[in-house]
C-alpha cells in the first residue's frame, strides 16, 4: 500500500506550523512513487541559517510521533545544501536530483 498524498499532506502541514521550515523535499521511494507497506516518508526539511538541525529534527519527532505515517526526517539549512550538493558520499546530492519539493515558503 503506498503513503497516501493525505497522510504527506498532514505530515507537511504539521511540520510547517511547529517550525516554519524554508523548504521540505519528499526524497527516496515515496518521491520516486515505488513505496510499498514496508515504506516510511523521506523528508529533507531545510531551515533558516542559525537553525539547530538536531534539536529541530528531535522536536519534530516529539512532536509529530503518531502521526499514522512512518517517516524519517533530515533537517538542514541552505548552506549545507551548497556546500554538499555535489558531494556523492551524502544524502544531500541524491535528494536534490531526485527529491521533490512538497513545500516552500512564501518569499516577503
Amino acid at each position: 500500500m503506498q503513503t497516501s498524498i493525505s497522510a504527506i499532506k498532514r505530515l507537511t502541514e504539521n511540520i510547517v506550523r511547529l517550525v516554519g521550515p524554508l523548504r521540505i523535499i519528499l526524497f527516496g521511494s515515496t518521491a520516486r512513487g515505488e513505496s510499498d507497506a514496508e515504506s516510511d516518508v523521506d523528508l529533507l526539511i531545510v531551515m533558516p541559517e542559525g537553525a539547530h538541525r538536531r534539536h529541530t529534527a528531535q522536536f519534530l519527532y516529539r512532536e509529530i510521533r503518531g502521526a499514522g505515517v512512518p517517516f524519517d526526517l533530515i533537517v538542514a539549512v541552505p548552506s549545507d545544501l551548497e556546500k554538499y550538493r555535489d558531494n556523492p558520499g551524502l544524502i544531500y546530492k541524491a535528494i536534490i536530483e531526485e527529491g521533490r519539493e512538497i513545500y516552500a515558503r512564501a518569499k516577503t
